[in-house]
């Protein structure tokens, strides 16, 4: 954006997630999320590591869902110098409620969500994801099942932090090709 007098506004320097919707409330707390699966759970993790620490980063297999799906929103957040290639895969154990125009996941007995995977290779790019998803997301554990109907173990993706019953979240879909025509534009213009 740029001011009458042509300079470019400071309030649009450097990376931000995507834009909170509106009445977001900042009491959102960090929780940690349990999902089944065959490794140890976060909340066991957990338990064993002082509070406010997190197990150190390991490359990893990410569930994408949401704006992180379209690989170009995935190259501009993660500032790739090419397209990333990602894969058709889906989690079991979850669902996903709308917060404002983006999806949240959140644990559901029987659930089952679509979407694509992706591998994290760099705690930099690991750090980047967490800063585009907000405080209002926390990572957790998660298995993929891709396309091929390959399961990989101990996969990461983003849930929602806060409760799952919050008055924030909105019974709803995420439409993709809605986003990206109407949404995808000024996201990816904002990241270098």
């Amino acid at each position: 954006m740029q001011l009458e007098n042509g300079t470019a506004d400071p309030r649009d320097s450097g990376p931000s997630g995507p834009p909170d919707p509106p009445k977001l409330k900042n009491h959102i707390s960090r929780s940690t999320i349990s999902v089944r699966t065959k490794k140890l759970e976060p909340a066991t993790r957990a338990a064993s590591i002082p509070k406010c620490a997190e197990p150190p980063f390991e490359p990893c297999s990410f569930f994408l869902y949401g704006s992180l799906m379209d690989p170009e929103v995935l190259q501009a957040v993660l500032g790739l110098p090419e397209l990333p290639v990602v894969e058709s895969g889906s989690v079991c154990g979850f669902s996903t409620k709308m917060w404002g125009i983006y999806p949240a996941l959140i644990p559901h007995e029987g659930g089952r969500v679509s979407g694509s995977m992706w591998g994290v290779n760099s705690e930099a790019q690991f750090l980047r994801l967490k800063e585009y998803e907000t405080s209002a997301y926390t990572w957790c554990v998660c298995d993929i099942e891709l396309s091929s109907g390959a399961v990989l173990n101990g996969c990461r993706t983003f849930c929602w932090a806060g409760n799952s019953d919050s008055k924030e979240l909105e019974e709803g879909f995420f439409d993709l090709q809605r986003y990206q025509r109407y949404f995808k534009p000024s996201v990816v213009r904002k990241y270098p």
